[in-house]
């Protein structure tokens, strides 16, 4: 019996639900829609005792019909819409500098720019290309990575 890692099971709740959403609807999966419905199934847990097998925090993004969208959920199944936003070691500090810079309508070098200056603080300003990744998410490409060449030339510009 080998465990399943949190991201493991929501990576096939996400992708169940989606297959049932595409064999019953013509319409899309609302992001939010989605959150909600891994959010419940974290939240189940938590009604016994001392179980909260997740046991993480979660930034989830995406973008559907009504536009671009990112949320965080916690261990408990709680959820919070953000515009911009950061979980773990270092949050504070990134979130001041997006709290502090973060501007309605930035185009994605901006948003990525913010992102790295937000690491940046979070990191004495030690930025690493080499232990870096970038992911986007749009509606042109949906979910990809940039590549190691982009990673590197985006930090460069924050040094």
């Amino acid at each position: 019996f080998k465990q399943k890692t949190a991201y493991e099971i929501g990576v096939r709740l996400v992708g169940s639900e989606m297959c049932i959403r595409d064999s019953n609807y013509s319409e899309d999966l609302a992001v939010e829609s989605l959150v909600k419905k891994l959010c419940d199934f974290k939240q189940s847990y938590t009604q016994y005792g001392g179980v909260r097998p997740f046991g993480t925090a979660m930034l989830i993004g995406g973008v559907d019909s009504s536009g671009p969208h990112l949320y965080e959920t916690d261990p408990s199944g709680a959820l919070m819409a953000y515009k911009a936003g950061g979980i773990g070691a270092g949050r504070n500090e990134v979130m001041e500098v997006f709290e502090k810079d973060f501007k309605d309508k930035m185009s994605q070098n901006q948003a990525i720019n913010l992102g790295l200056k937000g690491l940046a603080a979070a990191n004495e300003n030690n930025l690493k290309a080499d232990v870096i990744e970038i992911a986007v998410v749009n509606s042109s490409k949906g979910f990809h990575t940039l590549d190691s060449k982009s990673v590197g030339e985006a930090v460069k510009k924050i040094k």
